[in-house]
Protein backbone atom coordinates (compact mmCIF):
# COMPACT_ATOMS: atom_id res chain seq x y z
CA UNK A 1 0.00 0.00 0.00
CA UNK A 2 1.51 3.39 -0.99
CA UNK A 3 2.16 6.03 1.65
CA UNK A 4 -0.67 8.45 2.25
CA UNK A 5 1.57 11.32 1.15
CA UNK A 6 5.12 11.95 -0.01
CA UNK A 7 7.47 14.82 0.75
CA UNK A 8 10.20 15.99 -1.63
CA UNK A 9 12.83 18.61 -0.79
CA UNK A 10 15.15 18.27 -3.79
CA UNK A 11 13.86 21.55 -5.21
CA UNK A 12 15.35 23.35 -2.20
CA UNK A 13 18.92 22.21 -2.84
CA UNK A 14 21.72 24.09 -4.54
CA UNK A 15 22.34 21.06 -6.74
CA UNK A 16 18.85 21.62 -8.22
CA UNK A 17 18.30 25.39 -8.20
CA UNK A 18 21.74 26.92 -7.88
CA UNK A 19 22.91 29.51 -5.34
CA UNK A 20 19.38 30.09 -4.02
CA UNK A 21 19.34 26.56 -2.64
CA UNK A 22 20.89 24.79 0.30
CA UNK A 23 24.36 23.29 0.10
CA UNK A 24 24.68 19.71 1.28
CA UNK A 25 26.66 20.77 4.38
CA UNK A 26 24.01 23.33 5.33
CA UNK A 27 21.27 20.75 4.81
CA UNK A 28 23.14 18.13 6.82
CA UNK A 29 23.59 20.54 9.73
CA UNK A 30 19.89 21.40 9.75
CA UNK A 31 18.86 17.76 9.44
CA UNK A 32 21.11 16.90 12.36
CA UNK A 33 19.47 19.55 14.52
CA UNK A 34 16.04 18.35 13.44
CA UNK A 35 16.93 14.75 14.24
CA UNK A 36 18.03 15.74 17.75
CA UNK A 37 14.62 17.30 18.34
CA UNK A 38 12.71 14.51 16.62
CA UNK A 39 14.56 11.83 18.59
CA UNK A 40 13.46 13.52 21.80
CA UNK A 41 9.87 13.78 20.55
CA UNK A 42 9.36 10.38 18.97
CA UNK A 43 9.09 8.35 22.19
CA UNK A 44 6.23 10.54 23.40
CA UNK A 45 4.63 10.40 19.97
CA UNK A 46 4.87 6.62 19.83
CA UNK A 47 3.27 6.34 23.28
CA UNK A 48 0.37 8.70 22.46
CA UNK A 49 2.06 11.47 24.41
CA UNK A 50 1.12 14.23 21.95
CA UNK A 51 -2.53 15.05 22.77
CA UNK A 52 -3.45 16.74 19.43
CA UNK A 53 -2.71 13.44 17.60
CA UNK A 54 -3.40 11.04 20.45
CA UNK A 55 -7.05 12.09 20.30
CA UNK A 56 -7.12 11.06 16.63
CA UNK A 57 -5.75 7.64 17.59
CA UNK A 58 -8.08 7.00 20.52
CA UNK A 59 -11.19 8.50 18.85
CA UNK A 60 -12.43 9.58 22.29
CA UNK A 61 -14.84 12.16 20.88
CA UNK A 62 -16.25 10.25 17.91
CA UNK A 63 -19.26 8.60 19.54
CA UNK A 64 -20.48 11.83 21.10
CA UNK A 65 -19.67 13.79 17.93
CA UNK A 66 -21.70 11.48 15.70
CA UNK A 67 -24.67 11.47 18.09
CA UNK A 68 -24.78 15.26 18.32
CA UNK A 69 -24.23 15.72 14.59
CA UNK A 70 -26.99 13.28 13.62
CA UNK A 71 -29.44 14.89 16.03
CA UNK A 72 -28.69 18.41 14.83
CA UNK A 73 -28.75 17.41 11.16
CA UNK A 74 -32.23 15.94 11.62
CA UNK A 75 -33.51 19.18 13.10
CA UNK A 76 -31.64 21.92 11.24
CA UNK A 77 -31.31 23.15 7.68
CA UNK A 78 -28.40 25.43 8.58
CA UNK A 79 -25.91 25.60 11.44
CA UNK A 80 -23.78 28.55 12.51
CA UNK A 81 -20.38 27.72 13.97
CA UNK A 82 -19.41 30.66 16.18
CA UNK A 83 -15.72 30.74 16.98
CA UNK A 84 -12.52 32.43 15.85
CA UNK A 85 -9.06 31.20 14.92
CA UNK A 86 -8.38 27.69 16.13
CA UNK A 87 -12.02 27.36 17.12
CA UNK A 88 -13.18 27.30 13.51
CA UNK A 89 -10.34 27.26 10.95
CA UNK A 90 -9.84 23.49 11.22
CA UNK A 91 -13.56 22.86 10.95
CA UNK A 92 -13.75 25.14 7.91
CA UNK A 93 -10.93 23.20 6.26
CA UNK A 94 -12.68 19.87 6.84
CA UNK A 95 -16.12 21.12 5.78
CA UNK A 96 -14.66 22.40 2.49
CA UNK A 97 -14.45 18.75 1.37
CA UNK A 98 -18.24 18.42 1.46
CA UNK A 99 -19.49 18.87 -2.09
CA UNK A 100 -23.11 18.72 -0.98
CA UNK A 101 -23.23 19.25 2.80
CA UNK A 102 -26.21 17.74 4.56
CA UNK A 103 -26.79 21.07 6.33
CA UNK A 104 -25.64 24.55 5.27
CA UNK A 105 -22.63 25.51 7.36
CA UNK A 106 -22.02 29.16 8.30
CA UNK A 107 -18.79 30.11 10.08
CA UNK A 108 -19.15 33.30 12.11
CA UNK A 109 -15.80 34.54 13.36
CA UNK A 110 -15.39 38.23 12.64
CA UNK A 111 -17.98 40.40 14.45
CA UNK A 112 -18.64 42.41 11.30
CA UNK A 113 -22.20 43.79 11.58
CA UNK A 114 -22.82 43.53 7.83
CA UNK A 115 -21.71 39.93 7.67
CA UNK A 116 -23.89 39.00 10.64
CA UNK A 117 -26.83 40.78 9.00
CA UNK A 118 -26.29 38.72 5.84
CA UNK A 119 -26.29 35.55 7.92
CA UNK A 120 -29.63 36.52 9.46
CA UNK A 121 -31.07 37.20 6.02
CA UNK A 122 -29.84 33.86 4.66
CA UNK A 123 -31.22 31.62 7.41
CA UNK A 124 -34.63 30.72 8.77
CA UNK A 125 -34.15 30.94 12.57
CA UNK A 126 -36.73 28.22 13.25
CA UNK A 127 -34.59 25.75 11.26
CA UNK A 128 -31.14 27.06 12.27
CA UNK A 129 -28.73 25.50 14.74
CA UNK A 130 -25.66 26.86 16.47
CA UNK A 131 -22.32 25.57 17.78
CA UNK A 132 -20.37 28.01 19.97
CA UNK A 133 -16.67 27.22 20.38
CA UNK A 134 -14.03 28.79 22.63
CA UNK A 135 -11.33 26.83 24.44
CA UNK A 136 -11.01 29.36 27.24
CA UNK A 137 -14.68 30.26 27.11
CA UNK A 138 -13.69 33.91 27.22
CA UNK A 139 -13.03 34.87 23.59
CA UNK A 140 -14.55 38.33 23.15
CA UNK A 141 -15.55 37.96 19.49
CA UNK A 142 -17.21 34.61 20.13
CA UNK A 143 -19.10 35.85 23.17
CA UNK A 144 -20.31 38.99 21.38
CA UNK A 145 -21.55 37.11 18.32
CA UNK A 146 -23.16 34.36 20.39
CA UNK A 147 -24.89 36.88 22.65
CA UNK A 148 -26.55 38.50 19.65
CA UNK A 149 -27.27 35.42 17.52
CA UNK A 150 -28.23 32.69 19.99
CA UNK A 151 -31.15 34.52 21.68
CA UNK A 152 -32.80 35.07 18.28
CA UNK A 153 -32.54 31.36 17.48
CA UNK A 154 -33.82 30.40 20.93
CA UNK A 155 -36.85 32.67 20.52
CA UNK A 156 -37.63 31.22 17.10
CA UNK A 157 -37.29 27.65 18.40
CA UNK A 158 -38.97 28.12 21.75
CA UNK A 159 -40.95 24.89 21.41
CA UNK A 160 -37.94 22.73 20.44
CA UNK A 161 -35.56 20.79 22.65
CA UNK A 162 -32.39 22.91 22.66
CA UNK A 163 -30.25 19.76 22.33
CA UNK A 164 -31.79 19.37 18.85
CA UNK A 165 -30.06 22.48 17.57
CA UNK A 166 -27.42 23.92 19.92
CA UNK A 167 -24.10 22.97 21.49
CA UNK A 168 -21.26 24.77 23.26
CA UNK A 169 -17.65 23.55 23.24
CA UNK A 170 -15.26 24.94 25.87
CA UNK A 171 -13.04 23.86 28.73
CA UNK A 172 -14.80 22.31 31.73
CA UNK A 173 -14.40 25.27 34.06
CA UNK A 174 -16.39 28.25 35.29
CA UNK A 175 -15.90 30.50 32.28
CA UNK A 176 -18.09 33.04 30.46
CA UNK A 177 -19.25 30.64 27.74
CA UNK A 178 -20.21 27.97 30.30
CA UNK A 179 -22.22 30.59 32.17
CA UNK A 180 -24.06 31.61 29.02
CA UNK A 181 -24.67 27.97 28.09
CA UNK A 182 -26.16 27.28 31.50
CA UNK A 183 -28.31 30.39 31.22
CA UNK A 184 -29.63 29.27 27.85
CA UNK A 185 -29.96 25.61 28.86
CA UNK A 186 -27.50 24.74 26.09
CA UNK A 187 -25.65 21.39 26.37
CA UNK A 188 -21.85 21.42 26.27
CA UNK A 189 -18.98 19.26 25.10
CA UNK A 190 -15.62 19.60 26.80
CA UNK A 191 -12.71 21.14 24.92
CA UNK A 192 -9.64 19.08 25.92
CA UNK A 193 -7.59 21.09 28.40
CA UNK A 194 -4.31 19.72 27.08
CA UNK A 195 -4.97 20.67 23.43
CA UNK A 196 -4.60 24.27 22.26
CA UNK A 197 -7.20 25.73 19.96
CA UNK A 198 -5.04 25.76 16.83
CA UNK A 199 -4.16 22.08 17.42
CA UNK A 200 -7.76 21.00 18.15
CA UNK A 201 -9.02 19.92 14.72
CA UNK A 202 -9.12 16.20 15.62
CA UNK A 203 -11.31 16.89 18.65
CA UNK A 204 -15.00 17.81 18.66
CA UNK A 205 -13.95 21.34 17.70
CA UNK A 206 -13.19 20.22 14.16
CA UNK A 207 -15.02 16.92 13.93
CA UNK A 208 -18.51 18.02 15.04
CA UNK A 209 -18.96 20.63 12.28
CA UNK A 210 -17.38 18.22 9.80
CA UNK A 211 -19.73 15.41 10.76
CA UNK A 212 -22.66 17.80 10.45
CA UNK A 213 -21.55 18.62 6.91
CA UNK A 214 -21.42 14.91 6.08
CA UNK A 215 -17.66 14.44 6.22
CA UNK A 216 -16.34 10.96 7.07
CA UNK A 217 -14.62 11.95 10.31
CA UNK A 218 -13.31 8.43 10.91
CA UNK A 219 -11.32 8.71 7.68
CA UNK A 220 -9.97 12.08 8.78
CA UNK A 221 -8.59 10.46 11.93
CA UNK A 222 -7.33 7.48 9.94
CA UNK A 223 -5.33 9.83 7.71
CA UNK A 224 -3.81 11.58 10.71
CA UNK A 225 -2.76 8.24 12.19
CA UNK A 226 -1.23 7.11 8.89
CA UNK A 227 0.77 10.33 8.70
CA UNK A 228 2.03 9.87 12.24
CA UNK A 229 3.03 6.28 11.51
CA UNK A 230 4.82 7.38 8.33
CA UNK A 231 6.88 9.92 10.26
CA UNK A 232 7.67 7.51 13.09
CA UNK A 233 9.04 4.96 10.58
CA UNK A 234 11.84 7.27 9.42
CA UNK A 235 15.32 6.17 10.38
CA UNK A 236 16.88 9.58 9.71
CA UNK A 237 15.63 13.15 9.60
CA UNK A 238 15.54 13.09 5.81
CA UNK A 239 13.17 10.11 5.99
CA UNK A 240 10.87 11.91 8.46
CA UNK A 241 8.77 14.37 6.40
CA UNK A 242 7.96 16.61 9.37
CA UNK A 243 11.60 16.82 10.47
CA UNK A 244 12.87 17.35 6.93
CA UNK A 245 10.31 20.11 6.35
CA UNK A 246 11.29 21.92 9.54
CA UNK A 247 15.00 21.52 8.74
CA UNK A 248 14.73 22.92 5.21
CA UNK A 249 12.54 25.83 6.30
CA UNK A 250 14.88 26.92 9.08
CA UNK A 251 18.07 26.28 7.11
CA UNK A 252 16.84 28.51 4.27
CA UNK A 253 15.96 31.17 6.84
CA UNK A 254 19.36 31.03 8.49
CA UNK A 255 21.54 30.73 5.37
CA UNK A 256 19.58 32.64 2.73
CA UNK A 257 17.24 34.94 4.66
CA UNK A 258 14.14 33.15 3.34
CA UNK A 259 11.55 34.68 5.66
CA UNK A 260 8.33 33.96 3.74
CA UNK A 261 6.77 30.53 3.32
CA UNK A 262 4.13 30.17 0.61
CA UNK A 263 1.79 27.17 0.77
CA UNK A 264 0.15 26.66 -2.63
CA UNK A 265 -2.17 23.74 -3.39
CA UNK A 266 -3.99 23.45 -6.71
CA UNK A 267 -7.26 22.09 -5.34
CA UNK A 268 -9.89 24.67 -4.38
CA UNK A 269 -11.00 22.40 -1.53
CA UNK A 270 -7.63 23.01 0.16
CA UNK A 271 -7.90 26.81 0.25
CA UNK A 272 -9.32 26.82 3.82
CA UNK A 273 -6.59 24.35 4.81
CA UNK A 274 -3.95 26.92 3.85
CA UNK A 275 -5.61 29.44 6.19
CA UNK A 276 -5.64 26.85 8.98
CA UNK A 277 -1.92 26.30 8.41
CA UNK A 278 -1.26 30.05 8.38
CA UNK A 279 -2.49 30.39 11.98
CA UNK A 280 -0.84 27.17 13.13
CA UNK A 281 2.59 28.23 11.92
CA UNK A 282 2.41 31.95 12.71
CA UNK A 283 1.05 31.63 16.25
CA UNK A 284 3.28 28.69 17.15
CA UNK A 285 6.62 29.84 15.71
CA UNK A 286 6.52 33.65 15.71
CA UNK A 287 8.11 34.36 19.08
CA UNK A 288 11.18 36.07 20.54
CA UNK A 289 12.14 37.49 17.15
CA UNK A 290 11.99 34.07 15.47
CA UNK A 291 9.78 32.75 12.70
CA UNK A 292 8.89 33.00 9.06
CA UNK A 293 5.76 34.56 7.58
CA UNK A 294 3.24 32.05 6.18
CA UNK A 295 1.39 33.05 3.02
CA UNK A 296 -1.60 31.16 1.66
CA UNK A 297 -2.02 30.88 -2.10
CA UNK A 298 -4.09 28.77 -4.49
CA UNK A 299 -3.26 27.59 -8.00
CA UNK A 300 -4.13 28.47 -10.68
CA UNK A 301 -5.67 31.70 -9.35
CA UNK A 302 -2.51 33.04 -7.76
CA UNK A 303 -0.46 32.35 -10.85
CA UNK A 304 -2.31 35.36 -12.22
CA UNK A 305 -1.97 37.51 -9.10
CA UNK A 306 1.29 36.54 -7.38
CA UNK A 307 3.57 34.59 -9.72
CA UNK A 308 5.24 37.70 -11.15
CA UNK A 309 6.40 38.58 -7.63
CA UNK A 310 7.34 35.00 -6.85
CA UNK A 311 9.53 34.67 -9.96
CA UNK A 312 10.98 38.14 -10.30
CA UNK A 313 10.68 39.73 -6.86
CA UNK A 314 12.98 39.36 -3.86
CA UNK A 315 14.34 35.81 -3.34
CA UNK A 316 13.00 35.58 0.20
CA UNK A 317 10.37 32.86 -0.22
CA UNK A 318 10.08 29.10 0.14
CA UNK A 319 7.30 27.52 -1.92
CA UNK A 320 5.49 24.39 -0.83
CA UNK A 321 3.15 22.82 -3.37
CA UNK A 322 0.50 20.31 -2.38
CA UNK A 323 0.05 18.34 -5.58
CA UNK A 324 -2.17 15.59 -6.91
CA UNK A 325 -2.77 14.00 -10.31
CA UNK A 326 -5.43 16.02 -12.13
CA UNK A 327 -4.87 14.56 -15.59
CA UNK A 328 -7.93 13.17 -17.37
CA UNK A 329 -10.35 14.62 -14.82
CA UNK A 330 -13.15 17.03 -15.63
CA UNK A 331 -14.99 17.94 -18.81
CA UNK A 332 -13.24 18.03 -22.18
CA UNK A 333 -12.86 21.12 -24.34
CA UNK A 334 -14.71 20.47 -27.63
CA UNK A 335 -12.07 20.42 -30.40
CA UNK A 336 -14.18 22.58 -32.71
CA UNK A 337 -14.40 25.32 -30.10
CA UNK A 338 -10.66 25.16 -29.43
CA UNK A 339 -9.98 25.46 -33.16
CA UNK A 340 -12.42 28.33 -33.55
CA UNK A 341 -10.76 30.19 -30.67
CA UNK A 342 -7.27 29.47 -32.01
CA UNK A 343 -6.18 27.49 -28.96
CA UNK A 344 -5.59 24.07 -30.49
CA UNK A 345 -3.49 23.02 -27.49
CA UNK A 346 -6.77 22.78 -25.53
CA UNK A 347 -8.58 20.63 -28.12
CA UNK A 348 -9.93 17.49 -26.48
CA UNK A 349 -8.12 18.19 -23.23
CA UNK A 350 -9.90 18.13 -19.88
CA UNK A 351 -9.95 20.96 -17.38
CA UNK A 352 -7.90 18.66 -15.16
CA UNK A 353 -5.30 18.36 -17.94
CA UNK A 354 -4.94 22.14 -17.96
CA UNK A 355 -4.63 22.34 -14.17
CA UNK A 356 -2.06 19.52 -14.12
CA UNK A 357 0.02 21.29 -16.78
CA UNK A 358 -0.14 24.57 -14.87
CA UNK A 359 0.79 22.90 -11.60
CA UNK A 360 3.91 21.30 -13.03
CA UNK A 361 4.85 24.30 -15.18
CA UNK A 362 4.73 26.64 -12.18
CA UNK A 363 6.98 24.35 -10.17
CA UNK A 364 9.40 24.07 -13.09
CA UNK A 365 9.42 27.83 -13.61
CA UNK A 366 10.17 28.58 -9.97
CA UNK A 367 13.01 26.06 -9.96
CA UNK A 368 14.38 27.53 -13.20
CA UNK A 369 14.40 30.95 -11.51
CA UNK A 370 16.37 29.55 -8.56
CA UNK A 371 13.48 29.67 -6.10
CA UNK A 372 13.38 26.91 -3.42
CA UNK A 373 10.44 24.56 -3.91
CA UNK A 374 9.27 21.52 -2.02
CA UNK A 375 6.42 19.22 -2.91
CA UNK A 376 3.90 17.36 -0.77
CA UNK A 377 2.05 14.94 -3.02
CA UNK A 378 -1.23 13.22 -2.21
CA UNK A 379 -3.02 10.74 -4.48
CA UNK A 380 -6.28 12.69 -4.13
CA UNK A 381 -7.81 15.33 -1.87
CA UNK A 382 -10.19 13.55 0.47
CA UNK A 383 -10.81 13.10 4.20
CA UNK A 384 -7.83 10.83 4.78
CA UNK A 385 -5.34 12.97 2.86
CA UNK A 386 -6.49 16.15 4.58
CA UNK A 387 -6.17 14.47 7.97
CA UNK A 388 -2.65 13.45 6.97
CA UNK A 389 -1.70 16.95 5.82
CA UNK A 390 -2.94 18.45 9.07
CA UNK A 391 -1.04 15.89 11.15
CA UNK A 392 2.10 16.53 9.08
CA UNK A 393 1.96 20.26 9.69
CA UNK A 394 1.32 19.86 13.40
CA UNK A 395 4.43 17.71 13.65
CA UNK A 396 6.50 20.00 11.43
CA UNK A 397 5.44 23.08 13.37
CA UNK A 398 6.24 21.59 16.76
CA UNK A 399 9.61 20.31 15.50
CA UNK A 400 10.51 23.74 14.12
CA UNK A 401 9.45 25.43 17.36
CA UNK A 402 11.68 23.24 19.47
CA UNK A 403 14.54 23.69 17.00
CA UNK A 404 14.20 27.46 17.47
CA UNK A 405 13.98 27.14 21.25
CA UNK A 406 10.44 28.53 21.47
CA UNK A 407 7.33 27.02 23.00
CA UNK A 408 5.09 26.14 20.04
CA UNK A 409 2.02 25.82 22.27
CA UNK A 410 1.69 29.29 23.78
CA UNK A 411 0.90 32.72 22.28
CA UNK A 412 1.99 35.34 24.83
CA UNK A 413 2.03 38.32 22.46
CA UNK A 414 -1.60 37.76 21.47
CA UNK A 415 -2.70 38.44 25.04
CA UNK A 416 -1.43 42.01 24.81
CA UNK A 417 -3.88 42.87 22.03
CA UNK A 418 -6.73 41.17 23.86
CA UNK A 419 -6.06 43.14 27.05
CA UNK A 420 -5.88 46.42 25.12
CA UNK A 421 -9.22 45.62 23.50
CA UNK A 422 -10.81 44.96 26.88
CA UNK A 423 -9.43 48.23 28.28
CA UNK A 424 -10.77 50.25 25.33
CA UNK A 425 -14.22 48.73 25.68
CA UNK A 426 -14.21 49.29 29.42
CA UNK A 427 -13.15 52.92 28.97
CA UNK A 428 -15.89 53.44 26.38
CA UNK A 429 -18.47 51.94 28.73
CA UNK A 430 -17.31 54.27 31.53
CA UNK A 431 -17.73 57.23 29.24
CA UNK A 432 -21.32 56.19 28.55
CA UNK A 433 -22.15 55.84 32.24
Amino acid sequence: MPDIYSHEIEGCLAATIGEGGLSEPALDTALGAAWDVWSAMREDLAEAGFPPLAIAETRDDLTAVRAVADRMAANCDAVAVIGVGGSNLGAMALCALAGNPRVAMHFLDNPDPQRLARFREACVPARTGVIVVSKSGGTAETLAIASTVVPEILDARAGDDIADFAMAICEPSDNPLRRLARHWGMPSLDHPKDIGGRFSVFSAVGLLPAALAGIDVESVCDGACEALALNLRGASAREVPAAAGAAVTLALLQTHGVRVSVLMPYADALAPFTRWHRQLWAESIGKNGHGTTPVDAIGAVDQHSQLQLYLDGPPDKLFTFVTQDFEGRGARVPPELATLAGVDYLAGRTTGDLLAAEQEATIESLIAHGRPVRRIAVPRVDEASLGALMAHYMLETVTAGFMLGVDPFDQPAVEDGKERTRRRLAAHASGLA
